[in-house]
């Protein structure tokens, strides 16, 4: 798989990493380690990954508010994804992503969430809201 696709820019910057890739919503607040960044929602299928470092594929952000806080401590310890993907941002995300200076993206073509799997190496740029597929895990 390759290829650039366009999505719409969330958060400005680029970044290129390992993909960790979920089709469930992730709670930041409750969900995720804070001091580690790993996944600690029992029954999620993410339970027990890292995300630092990562490009985070995921549907969308779940629970309150309070994940955002969750987001951008994780984004200043480096315990965080290194950019995030989605189909739609909402304005929780929006704020922690730009807080955290995380190269988000949403609105990509479906077909990108269809193809994505965890292993696969992108390239996120934030700024022109485009991500490009740079092989394939």
């Amino acid at each position: 798989m390759s290829g650039v696709y366009q999505g719409r820019s969330i958060c400005a910057g680029t970044a290129e990493g390992e993909t960790l890739v979920t089709k469930q919503g992730i709670s930041f607040w409750g969900g995720v380690d804070p001091d580690t960044g790993v996944i600690t929602e029992v029954g999620h299928e993410l339970y027990g990954k890292e995300m630092a470092g990562k490009v985070l594929v995921f549907p969308a952000l779940k629970g309150s508010a309070g994940g955002m806080w969750i987001i951008i401590r994780l984004a200043m310890t480096k315990k965080g994804p290194v950019a995030i993907i989605l189909p739609k941002a909402d304005t929780i995300l929006v704020g922690a992503v730009i807080m955290g200076e995380i190269p988000t993206i949403d609105s990509v073509p479906d077909d990108v969430f269809q193809m994505v799997k965890s292993g696969d190496h992108l390239k996120v740029d934030g700024t022109k809201g485009t991500v490009e597929f740079l092989n394939t895990g």
